[in-house]
C-alpha cells in the first residue's frame, strides 16, 4: 500500500500540476484578454480623449470668432451711433441757422415794409400837400383870371362907349 500511495500521490501531484498549468494557461489567456481589453479601452479612451480636445478647441475657436464677431458689430454700432449723433447735430446747427437767418430775413422785410409804408405815407402825404398847393394856385389863377377878363371886359365895355 505503501507502494501505491506514492503513486497516487504522484497521480494526485501530476493531476494538481496539470490543473495547475490549466489554471496558469488560463490566467495568461485572461490576462492577454484583460491586457487587450485594456489596450481597447486605453486606445478608445484616448480616442475619445483627441476628439474632446478637438471639440474643446473647436469651440474655444468658435468662441473667439463669436467674441471677435460681437467686438466688431459693438465697434461698427458705435461708429453708426457715432455718425448718427454727427449727422444728427450738424442738422440742427443747419435748422438753427435756417431759422436764425428767416428771422433776419423776416425782421429785415419788417423793417423794408415799415420803411416802405412811412415813405408810402410821406409821398402820400407830400402828394396830397403839392395837390392842395396846385388846387390853391389853380383857384388863385383861376381868379386871377376872371379879375384879369372882367377887368377887360370893363375896359372894352368903357372904349366902346366912349367910342
Amino acid at each position: 500500500m505503501a507502494s501505491e500511495r506514492p503513486t497516487e500521490l504522484l497521480k494526485g501531484v501530476d493531476s494538481s500540476i496539470g490543473v495547475f498549468e490549466e489554471a496558469v494557461a488560463r490566467a495568461e489567456k485572461l490576462g492577454k484578454a484583460a491586457r487587450a481589453a485594456a489596450e481597447v479601452s486605453t486606445r478608445t479612451s484616448l480616442e475619445a480623449l483627441s476628439r474632446a480636445e478637438k471639440i474643446g478647441e473647436e469651440a474655444k475657436e468658435a468662441a473667439e470668432a463669436s467674441a471677435r464677431t460681437a467686438r466688431e458689430a459693438v465697434n461698427k454700432a458705435e461708429e453708426i451711433s457715432k455718425e448718427a449723433k454727427e449727422t444728427a447735430e450738424a442738422a440742427l446747427r443747419a435748422a438753427q441757422e435756417a431759422i436764425s437767418r428767416a428771422e433776419e430775413i423776416s425782421k429785415e422785410t419788417k423793417e423794408t415794409a415799415e420803411a416802405s409804408a412811412r415813405a408810402f405815407k410821406e409821398a402820400i402825404s407830400r402828394a396830397e400837400e403839392t395837390g392842395k398847393e396846385a388846387k390853391e394856385i389853380a383857384e388863385a389863377l383861376i381868379k386871377a383870371a376872371r379879375e384879369v377878363i372882367e377887368s377887360s371886359a370893363r375896359a372894352a365895355r368903357e372904349k366902346w362907349m366912349k367910342g
